[in-house]
């Protein structure tokens, strides 16, 4: 006796690869994928994951920027590479070949210029993404203490060389939640005037950051 088979629609087979996400990627992040394309060029966009693709491989190197990429929308523009980033990082450390990478761009219904692109440089460069993944472990530190010091060169004795200028040690950390104990994550030198460029860019990211949640 023949029995019938149910198959599913093709919107079923999206919302199910969808539903697959379990919440990986967020509203904002979805959003952002989104705006590739679309609210930005194909042109742009191509560029944008190209940076992205740095940015992610080389977080600590000096990356000069792309001014073109911020140009006509900064706005979506930082949200799209945030974005990407993300979804490179996700991707990686759920091992993701392209193919799901793909069903998964698609079922979020993103441009399909900026799925191709995705999926090409995310292919291409998957062994890098896996091997900086595994420099950085399953998830980022989570800071949540900071100590400092100044220190400064003083002209001694036996040296007839020094800046006189203070630097500032700091020390990056977080506290152990069974034990109480305190673990070093970052620990780093700088000047006042690095102090404070890194201080300008702290709170441009948090502007950034309100930006976001409010749109």
């Amino acid at each position: 006796m023949a029995t019938a088979t149910q198959c599913p629609s093709p919107s079923a087979a999206n919302a199910t690869t969808a539903d697959s996400n379990n919440g990986l990627l967020s509203a904002t992040v979805i959003a952002g994928l989104k705006n590739l394309g679309t609210i930005l060029t194909a042109t742009i966009s191509k560029t944008l994951i190209a940076n992205s693709l740095k940015l992610t491989l080389h977080p600590d190197a000096i990356i000069a920027p792309v001014p073109e990429i911020y140009a006509s929308n900064a706005a979506s523009a930082k949200q799209s590479e945030y974005a990407v980033v993300t979804l490179y990082a996700v991707a990686t450390k759920h091992g993701w070949d392209s193919v799901t990478l793909r069903q998964q761009l698609e079922g979020l219904s993103i441009n399909a210029i900026a799925i191709d692109e995705l999926t090409r440089v995310y292919e291409d460069n998957r062994k890098d993404l896996v091997l900086r993944q595994l420099q950085l472990g399953h998830s980022f530190p989570h800071i949540t203490d900071v100590q400092w010091r100044i220190v400064c060169d003083v002209k001694s004795s036996t040296s007839d060389s020094s800046s006189g200028a203070p630097h500032f040690h700091i020390n990056l950390g977080q506290y152990r939640q069974s034990s109480g104990e305190r673990v070093s994550i970052v620990e780093f030198v700088c000047n006042a005037e690095e102090l404070q460029s890194l201080i300008n860019r702290l709170k441009d990211i948090e502007r950034h950051c309100n930006q976001v949640a409010i749109t």
